[in-house]
């Protein structure tokens, strides 16, 4: 099995809130599929729309691209799982903690990580945080 990467520093140039936001406004009001969890955790599919990310997709040779944000710590993540495809996590704003085979990765604005598939993870938002879940995987508009 492919062990999990981590890449401090990997690309400074993050998106910035309002880039984040107007993706997330534009999904809303194109009805696309916008996942949430109460109190605070968002998730919308169309990443892949910001110009901004896509020389970061072209990078990793990705075609997928999810937002994920916390406005606060205490909004619930996915909790404990594995994904179908490696997941490619490039952290934008804030600091999250990542738990991946009992080891602990702290990532901050610019920090890359790639879980490889089948890998059980979870994320817990250590400040308001947001960044880009990238895959080799086909688009899900709803």
């Amino acid at each position: 099995m492919a062990s999990v990467e981590l890449h401090k520093n990997y690309c400074d140039n993050v998106l910035s809130w309002n880039e984040i936001f107007l993706n997330f406004d534009l999904a809303a009001k194109s009805k696309e599929l916008i996942k949430h969890n109460p109190i605070g955790f968002f998730v919308c599919h169309s990443a892949w729309r910001i110009d901004r990310l896509k020389p970061i997709m072209e990078d990793l040779n990705v075609d997928d691209a999810h937002l994920y944000f916390n406005i606060t710590t205490v909004g619930e993540n996915f909790g404990n799982h594995k994904d179908n495809e490696d997941v490619y996590f490039w952290q934008c704003q804030g600091i999250s903690k990542w738990i991946i085979e009992d080891k602990e990765y702290i990532l901050e604005p610019g920090d890359l990580i790639i879980v490889p598939a089948g890998v059980y993870h979870n994320v817990k938002a250590l400040t308001p945080r947001a960044g880009v879940s990238m895959s080799k995987g086909e688009r899900v508009i709803k």
